[in-house]
């Protein structure tokens, strides 16, 4: 398979939606976001050896994300099994499933292709298992490109661009982020004057955590006609210049247990006011500061925001209010 990230279109971006029924009886722990990426990449080396082998080998970790484990408990009991690493019942009769979004346009064939591949398999003979998560194994009962709860769906790069640029964006325009898996930034002391600070995890949802990286994210994955729409270091100017403020929002501290280690950060929604900058446009072709801002912030559908979305931390969704 060819790395070169300039042969490959890059425009389309997809969120799928996995229903999984688990095999048997079992326990699984709350929050499985590493058993699941696992689970998911072992489950392409089976039909696309090479495409797993150059997403793992060749760390392109950040073409994808994967969900932990969805069940059908309630999001409050949920919250409680994180919290507590209390592990999860798994029964057959019931249903489960896993959040996959492709940010590389060629996953996507590859992965139906893979999937058609072990359709064809499973023809006339017992229904084989689909992916193991930990010691668990689950059955495919569905893939989709939409989900009960909104968390599917998809789109490219253009669209984001054309819906941007149309979008009117007024004093009165508040942005909601909500933030539906434990998020943290991880952040690293590159102050000289104190070199002696230790890096550490920030758990507050602040402008300068977010947009800057999904800036990054933006050079890194849209068509090389739409990168220069995304200006980062006017963005991180405009942050600094107070011009994203805090409106309200509704959070809590949470934590969650991952193989080796406990990791703390939050949950919940928080809502921006765009401040006007006052920037004059110099053609209909480029993106004021507050339209990029709309943009990035729906981008983060896709890509996730903050500390290892790739296993399923930091899934954000933009609720905009014009």
């Amino acid at each position: 398979m060819d790395t070169s990230l300039s042969t490959l279109s890059l425009d389309k971006l997809y969120a799928l939606h996995l229903t999984l029924r688990p095999l048997e009886r079992g326990t699984l722990m709350p929050f499985s976001g590493e058993l699941v990426q696992n689970a998911w990449l072992d489950w392409i080396r089976g039909f696309a050896p090479d495409v797993a082998a150059w997403l793992h080998d060749g760390n392109k970790h950040g073409l994808f994300t994967c969900s932990s484990l969805q069940s059908p408990l309630s999001p409050l009991r949920i919250r409680d099994a994180e919290r507590s690493n209390i592990h999860i019942q798994l029964d057959p009769k019931e249903i489960y499933s896993v959040r996959v979004t492709l940010l590389l346009n060629e996953l996507f064939p590859l992965f139906y292709d893979a999937l058609l591949q072990f359709n064809r398999e499973e023809i006339g003979t017992r229904r084989q298992p689909f992916m193991q998560i930990g010691k668990q194994v689950f059955l495919l009962e569905e893939v989709g490109l939409a989900s009960r709860s909104d968390w599917a769906g998809f789109t490219s790069f253009s669209s984001l661009v054309d819906t941007a640029r149309q979008q009117q964006i007024n004093s009165r325009s508040l942005l909601t982020l909500e933030f539906s898996s434990l998020t943290t930034f991880n952040r690293t002391n590159t102050n000289t004057k104190h070199k002696n600070f230790s890096s550490y995890y920030a758990r507050l949802p602040l402008p300068l955590y977010i947009f800057p990286g999904l800036a990054r994210r933006w050079q890194e994955l849209a068509p090389a006609e739409f990168t220069h729409l995304i200006h980062k270091e006017r963005i991180e100017q405009y942050i600094q210049d107070d011009g994203i403020i805090i409106e309200d929002y509704e959070l809590r501290a949470h934590q969650i247990r991952f193989i080796n280690h406990q990791q703390r950060g939050f949950l919940g929604t928080c809502v921006y006011h765009l401040q006007d900058a006052n920037e004059t446009k110099t053609d209909d072709s480029t993106l004021s500061l507050r339209q990029q801002i709309f943009l990035l912030a729906h981008l983060a559908f896709y890509t996730g925001v903050g500390y290892k979305p790739v296993v399923g931390m930091g899934q954000c969704r933009c609720l905009w209010t014009a």
